[in-house]
Order: C-alpha cells, then structure tokens, then sequence
C-alpha cells in the first residue's frame, strides 16, 4: 500500500473572486484603577439587567435613551464624565485658563455611539486644528472605558454648548468637493507622521509628537512609509508620492536630518511660491503654529498632485496606557471613505493576524468616524491608519519589530487594493473537499477551490490526519505562482494493497495567511 499526492502545477483558478494629544498626560494608577473598578461595576449592572430586565434592549426607543436608566448605566456615565471633565480641566490648565466647564454624556445604542457635550466656556479654534489632538485621543480613552464595561460603542461626537465645531465654523470645516472617483487609480500619496516644526517666537526646533515609552512617531512613521510605498508600488502597481522628505542630508535651517523634518518644510522647499499650501496661518498668535500647518499641508499637497488616494500613517497615543491596537479613521462628513477604510482593517487583521506571536493583537472591528483635518481637506478618499498606540508597551515593542511593521502595511496595501478594485475583503478559506475512492494502482485527479485574496505565490500543504498504515501516506508541500490557473491535486494509490488515509489540508499565501485545514479520506480500494 502506497498513497500519495501529487499537485499539478499552474493550473490554478480563483474561486469565488468575484492621533494623541500634544502632551499625552498618562492617567494615574489611582484614577485608572478607580475608573476600571467603577466599569465592572457597570459591566455587573449591564449583565444583570439583561437576565432580569430584557425589554430594555427589546425597545427600540429605549435603546436609543438607555442613559436615562439610572438603574443599567449611571455608574458608567458617571465615570466617563468624569474622566472627560478631568481631561479637559488639565487641557485647559495647560494652556493657562483655570475654568471648569461642564461635560454631559450620552450613548446611542441603536448606533453604538457616544455624544459628548461641553458646556460653555470651551470652544476649540481654528488654531490648534480645533483640539483635534486633545478631542481625538479623548475619544480614544473613553470608547476604551465603554467598551470594558460592555458598551458597544463606535462612533463618538462632540457638541460644544449644544452645537457641533461646524456650525461654528461652517466655511472653514467644511469638505471641500470631491474629484469624481477613476475606474483606474495611477497615484497615491502617503503621508507618514509629523516632524519638526519651529516654534514661535523662540524659534526652538521641536517633534509634534511625544514619545512616552521611548518611541518617536516623528521618526518611526515613516520606516512604515517606506514600506506602504514598495508595497503600492509593487502589488498595486501606482506612482507614489510622499508628504515628507526622505533625504538624509541636512536641512539648512535646522540642521536636522531633511528626514524629520515635517511635511511643512518639505513643501517650501519645493513650493516656496505656494505659501497657500504650507504657511496658512503666518499671523497666527499660537506659538505652535506650525503644527496646524503641518496638518494642513499634507492633504493640500494631495490636492496639488491630484492623486487618486491619500493614506495617512500615523501612531496613536492615549492617556491611558491600557488602550492599544490598530484603527483606521475616516472623516464623519465624508462617509463615501468608510469602504475604504473597513477594508483597510480587514486587511490589516488579515495579515497581523496570520504572523506568529501577533494572532491576537487587537485590530478593530469597524473604522471610526471622526473630524481630522488631514483626511477632511484631501478631495480625494483619505483615511487615516493608526497603527499601533506609542502609549502601551505591548504596542511599542510590536512597533519596534520590522515582522509587525511588514504585516500591518502589508495588510494596508492589501486593504487598498481590494477596495480599489471592488473586492470584498472576505476570510481565506478552501472549498470542502469530498472522499474519494480510487481503485488501487490508479490514480485521480481532484480540482481545489477556495474564497479569499490571497497573495501569490501561495502552497498548498498536504498532511496525513491518519494513515491505516504507518508511513504509506506521503504529505506534500508544494508552491504555485500563477493566480490564473486552477489547481489540481493527483491523489495516488500505487500499491495493490486497499488503505486509506486522512488528509487535512491548508492553502498558505505569501503573506503567511491560511486558510483553516480541511480535513477529507482519500480511500485505495480493490475493484
């Protein structure tokens, strides 16, 4: 007895294709235990009230007003308020304004989102970008806190005495129109991170960002860059254009390396004429000024290249150092972004995933919906990737690995493309195989299918599940490069001896995602 299998090669056919605040301000131990004890207290309080009180998630109407139920989730909102109220009183205090202003929260369970009010005394300006540094990272922490406590939240907005930023300011947040989408995308721009920037008057030459835990997101974002940028060019085949210098010659002013230096700079030195594209507030009293330039010049630069896509690299950061993981955001008044961004972190999850020591790594489920000015202004589909939190030390040592750097920018470019070309991104799984009888010294040949996108060149690996004799059943590993044709697997009985064996077999692409074994008997019987 004797059985094998030989795969036929290239014969293959698809089947079934069709960031953190400006001075991340660490939450103490004290308060974020505190906060923690208080949220398994509302876990207690939600898991009870779904044994005893079930009606209250039955109801529509009563879902979209659960915080009014002082008896399922006033604890919680409670200490979600008064975290978002330390926060912003710190904020304020940082800037020099010693105010307290009320804050007020409420969930939306029929949307899974969360509107966050302040009262009067704060209203975020044009300089600053709008505290979208302090507001974003806010949202951050507190979706965390919601989500420990068993709130499904996703979404979350900011109303400023009763109004969003927008009616405030209505010609200068609003989106501009968008360039009608090309069946054939040739051009994207990849901007990664911030860089150094002069602060006024001192003229003092500073990172935007902080670096908590020892990792600079000024200079670490765009090693991920580099990567994104091989990745589009080779697999999905576009001309790529980056915000920020590459050069590591010196940059005259500074005397930094070009490298970090941000977007801003990169942008005179090639545009200097075009003021309007990297110095829109000169008369600005802020002493950061420059930063909210940065932010805006980068998706100014895509609109002057007229690129087909814009994807914004960035690490995140959080007050508490427990919030970690991969999100991708979209801008709330562009919700034609959303696709793309889903299928970003599908992807993402995809690859991170599939690479050893990282199968759990939180990726989100769901991109979020928020107000960044880098993804606003770009008339193009711009998102922004968090890739990780600089802020949580599992995050930094995965941030820190080129391992997790290739899979995460792998599974953007993978996202992308998808997206791109109207695919859905779906799980990679091989079709059920069924039993086969083949006659001893014969053999047949049966056709494998599978749903997914892999990436080629992928293998095909045959292992014995069982064998009814030890050592007559041949496992095979064998690799295929042309994504066109079908595959084919020759099952074999070569002996005159009847056996049978059990073969569990995995499909494995080059980015080392699999599909689950599918496990079949392959049976050599006597005529």
């Amino acid at each position: 007895m004797s059985i094998g299998v030989r795969l036929v090669r290239n014969r293959w056919r698809t089947a079934g294709q069709g960031g953190g605040a400006p001075h991340e301000r660490r939450v103490s131990h004290h308060m974020e235990k505190s906060i923690m004890k208080g949220l398994k207290l509302g876990s207690t309080v939600v898991a009870c009230s779904l044994f005893f009180a079930s009606p209250v998630f039955a109801s529509e109407t009563q879902s979209t007003k659960v915080v009014e139920d002082p008896g399922v989730y006033a604890e919680v909102i409670a200490l979600l308020e008064r975290e978002a109220a330390s926060q912003l009183t710190r904020h304020l205090q940082e800037r020099g304004e010693l105010r307290q202003v009320s804050v007020s929260i409420r969930l939306d369970m029929k949307t899974r989102s969360m509107k966050i009010s302040f009262g009067p005394g704060y209203l975020p300006g044009p300089e600053g970008s709008y505290d979208e540094l302090f507001l974003i990272p806010m949202a951050s922490t507190l979706r965390f806190y919601a989500e420990k406590s068993g709130l499904d939240v996703n979404d979350i907005d900011f109303l400023f005495d009763g109004k969003a930023l927008e009616e405030y300011y209505p010609e200068d947040l609003a989106v501009p129109p968008q360039v009608r989408a090309k069946s054939t995308h040739t051009s994207a721009l990849i901007s990664a991170s911030h860089g150094y920037i002069s602060l006024h008057p001192s003229r003092e030459w500073k990172f935007q960002r902080p670096a908590p835990l020892g990792v600079q997101e000024d200079t670490l974002s765009p090693a991920y860059g580099d990567e994104l940028q091989g990745l589009i060019e080779q697999r999905s085949g576009l001309t790529v254009h980056r915000a920020r210098s590459r050069s590591t010659e010196l940059h005259p002013e500074s005397g930094k390396p070009w490298e970090h230096m941000s977007s801003r700079y990169h942008l005179k030195a090639l545009f200097p004429e075009r003021t309007d594209m990297w110095n829109e507030y000169p008369n600005s009293p802020e002493s950061a000024r420059e930063k909210d330039e940065d932010i805006r010049a980068r998706p100014n630069y895509a609109n002057h290249l007229g690129v087909d896509v814009m994807l914004s690299l960035h690490t995140n950061g959080s007050d508490s150092a427990s919030v970690r993981g991969a999100e991708v955001y979209y801008h709330r008044e562009k919700p034609q972004d959303k696709p793309l961004a889903d299928s970003i972190l599908c992807g993402m999850r995809e690859v991170i995933h599939a690479q050893p020591g990282y199968e759990s790594f939180p990726v989100r489920a769901e991109s979020v919906a928020e107000g960044h000015g880098e993804n606003r202004i770009g008339t193009m589909p711009s998102v922004i990737v968090e890739t990780a939190y600089h802020s949580n030390p599992e995050d930094v040592a995965a941030l820190q690995d080129p391992v997790f750097r290739s899979a995460a920018m792998k599974g953007v470019e993978k996202g992308y493309r998808l997206w791109a070309t109207g695919k859905s991104c779906e799980p990679l799984t091989l079709a059920p195989i069924a039993d086969v009888e083949i006659p001893t010294q014969s053999a047949r040949e049966i056709e494998l299918g599978y749903q997914g996108n892999p990436q080629y060149p992928v293998t095909i690996e045959f292992t014995s599940a069982s064998c009814s004799k030890p050592g007559a059943c041949t496992p095979t590993r064998t690799l295929f490069e042309d994504p066109t044709k079908p595959i084919r697997a020759e099952l074999t009985c070569k002996g005159s001896n009847p056996g049978v064996a059990r073969w569990s077999v995995v499909l494995r692409d080059a980015d080392g995602v699999a599909t689950p074994p599918v496990v079949f008997q392959h049976a050599c019987v006597q005529v």
